[in-house]
């Protein structure tokens, strides 16, 4: 079904496995979730280009249940907190959704418009850096977070990823899936001409 849009990772429409306790704090872990972050912080120097605000392991090849999420970002191009989380799980989603547009570094030039929950609590194990005066070296913590509005909706695709799941599997209503070329994505985003996007994709 996605084939028609791109050709992505074969790992994106299988369930990835949890990461044991014991492979959290590994150098193999440590140098999968730098790589993450050098491709995230480098998507976002290009503010005419699709800004990353998340990332799943298994879109760069890696099957394993980790996730980045921008937690400053509100979808009109803020963005500022890229964290990581290993294991995420939602474990509590608002029956209240909303409508928003969705893109995905594994589909260019593929945007949607996407109903998801409008606040999520989510499960995960997160890097806590301790402060500048302390010796002591980062640790992974598990925490239970919760988030709103555009982040919510982060989480939400991250974790469909991880579970072989893509945004316009969401997608019902055939003018809600775009056609968005690169160079049209601030207008798109900035302006929010997602909302009457003329160029569309046939649903899947």
């Amino acid at each position: 079904m996605i084939n028609k849009f791109s050709k992505p990772h074969l790992f994106l429409g299988k369930k990835a496995p949890e990461i044991p306790l014991s492979e959290i704090s590994s150098k193999n872990i440590k140098t999968i979730y730098q790589k993450m972050l050098k491709i995230a912080y480098g998507e976002q120097k290009n503010r005419q280009k699709p800004i990353m605000v998340g990332l799943a392991a298994p879109q760069i090849g890696i099957f394993k249940r980790i996730i980045l999420v921008d937690v400053k970002t509100n979808g009109k191009g803020k963005i500022g907190d890229l964290r990581i989380y290993i294991n995420p799980e939602i474990i509590w989603a608002s029956k209240k959704e909303g409508e928003w547009y969705e893109g995905c570094y594994s589909l260019p030039e593929v945007c949607g418009i996407v109903s998801r929950s409008t606040s999520v609590k989510v499960r995960a194990y997160t890097l806590k850096t301790p402060g500048i005066a302390s010796v002591l070296p980062p640790r992974w913590d598990m925490v239970e977070e919760k988030h709103s509005d555009y982040v919510a909706r982060i989480f939400q695709h991250e974790i469909d990823h991880l579970d072989g799941k893509f945004f316009v599997e969401r997608i019902k209503n055939p003018d809600h899936l775009h056609h968005v070329k690169k160079e049209e994505f601030p207008l798109y985003r900035d302006l929010q001409a997602w909302r009457n996007w003329p160029k569309k994709y046939p649903l899947p």
